[in-house]
């Protein structure tokens, strides 16, 4: 082995800003990362290797394309060995690198605070702990960290994510631990809880309106997802993605991962196909193909239907058909068709369980109200805006907020009465940051 093969692989920190490094970053193309370090360091595939703890010949195969790698451990691990700075980490869709913790000197140690302000507690894991898992440990902790994860997604039905979005942060790395360390029957349920995990945190972010996040953190549930190989929980999770590309904006990259969910339809269960069809008529809805839109809907429909008696469990027990007939009056008012929205909606609400799902139905409300409004019903919209505005109350969702202020334009025509006047100053309150 040549002299220098175990040299350290040094990469300056403006090769990491170069823009076709910051390009195979955001494609986790490790090939094209691998060829541009050993055309700017002059390092060899011998000592990129031994960096990301890869054989030279693994190396070669990456940088020719005949191997790809998919792993999100392997990935992980490639930007620990290279170093990777916190702005490179998050283009490859990785969290940034916890803070070192050095032992405190006597000048900078807690003995050196006033009395008055105490160390701040520490909220992160100790590595002490993440490191002593093992396999044997993991099917305990992913039972306990199930039923935490089941009450938090009960408690954001009700109160939104603000509250919770730091705790659930904290499961990550215990989870991606257990990942590691866990072989045999245990890895696909460690597997399969990470995706559900990490799913549940990018929709935290999502109804933050932080999409960028979102996307970010949905992708990693992706990445277990695939290795887990569950085409259901593939198929939910893309259209979880995809619903985060509509939210953004970018409604063709939507459709499109919406059809990829669909690729298999036949191995879903009717509610997932319910979910992700109504998924796409959303997309079809924000390009104007109303034709298609109104077919997906109505499938959706038949789907969450038969959903009701379906046996098996999925992740979208939530997908009911008064929830997909929400969302159908929703496409129906991105398309302009406010009156034909208004009888789907209330449909929708007559068959509403308010004992749950709290934020669904305040978006239900508002988007009842915004349709009577945008057909010029004042007094319906009137009396649908009160409802909302009861059930908001702790409520703080990005998405419901964004409704409101769609209701609120609708509602200034009648401003001069004093019983809309006061309702948009409510408004205004309920969608303060």
């Amino acid at each position: 082995m040549p002299a220098d093969a175990t040299e350290p692989v040094v990469i300056l920190p403006e090769i990491w800003q170069r823009p076709e490094m910051l390009t195979a970053l955001r494609n986790r193309d490790i090939g094209h990362l691998f060829r541009l370090i050993r055309r700017h360091t002059g390092s060899s595939q011998t000592r990129i290797g031994i960096a990301v703890s890869l054989s030279q010949g693994k190396v070669s195969e990456i940088m020719k394309g005949t191997a790809q790698v998919t792993s999100f451990d392997v990935i992980e691990r490639i930007a620990n060995g290279l170093h990777m700075p916190d702005p490179a980490r998050l283009a490859l869709g990785l969290a940034p690198r916890a803070p070192s913790r050095r032992d405190p000197s006597p000048e900078t140690g807690p003995s050196q605070q006033p009395p008055h302000q105490p160390a701040p507690p520490r909220t992160d894991l100790p590595t002490e702990y993440l490191t002593g898992l093992t396999g044997a440990s993991s099917r305990p902790i992913i039972s306990g960290l199930r039923h935490v994860l089941t009450g938090h997604i009960q408690a954001e039905a009700i109160m939104g994510p603000p509250l919770l979005i730091g705790a659930v942060k904290t499961q990550i790395p215990v989870i991606g631990q257990v990942c590691r360390v866990t072989r045999g029957a245990d890895r696909a349920e460690a597997l399969n809880f990470a995706s559900e995990l990490l799913e549940f945190y990018g929709w935290l972010h999502q109804d933050l309106g932080n999409f960028a996040h979102a996307m970010t953190w949905t992708t990693r549930a992706l990445d277990y997802a695939m290795e887990l190989g569950d085409q259901r929980v593939i198929s939910y999770t893309l259209m979880r993605k995809s619903v985060i590309a509509i939210e953004s904006g970018d409604y063709g990259h939507g459709l499109s991962l919406a059809n990829a969910a669909l690729a298999n339809p036949g191995a879903l269960t009717p509610r997932l196909r319910a979910v992700v069809l109504r998924t796409r008529a959303a997309a079809n809805a924000h390009l104007g193909e109303a034709a298609e839109s109104a077919r997906d809907s109505e499938a959706a429909i038949v789907e969450a239907t038969a959903g009701t008696t379906q046996s098996e469990n999925d992740r979208a027990p939530y997908c009911t058909p008064a929830y997909v007939a929400m969302e159908t009056g929703a496409t129906r008012l991105l398309l302009g068709e406010a009156a034909s929205a208004i009888p789907i909606f209330e449909a929708s609400r007559s068959q509403w369980s308010q004992s749950s799902q709290v934020r669904d139905h305040a978006l239900l409300l508002t988007r009842t109200a915004t349709a009577y409004a945008m057909a010029g019903e004042r007094d319906q919209a009137c009396t649908a805006t009160e409802e909302a505005v009861r059930r908001m109350q702790a409520l703080r969702s990005s998405r419901v907020a964004g409704q409101l202020k769609t209701l609120r334009r609708h509602l200034t025509r009648w401003s001069a009465d004093s019983h809309v006047a006061d309702l948009l100053t409510r408004l205004d309150i309920l969608t303060e940051p």
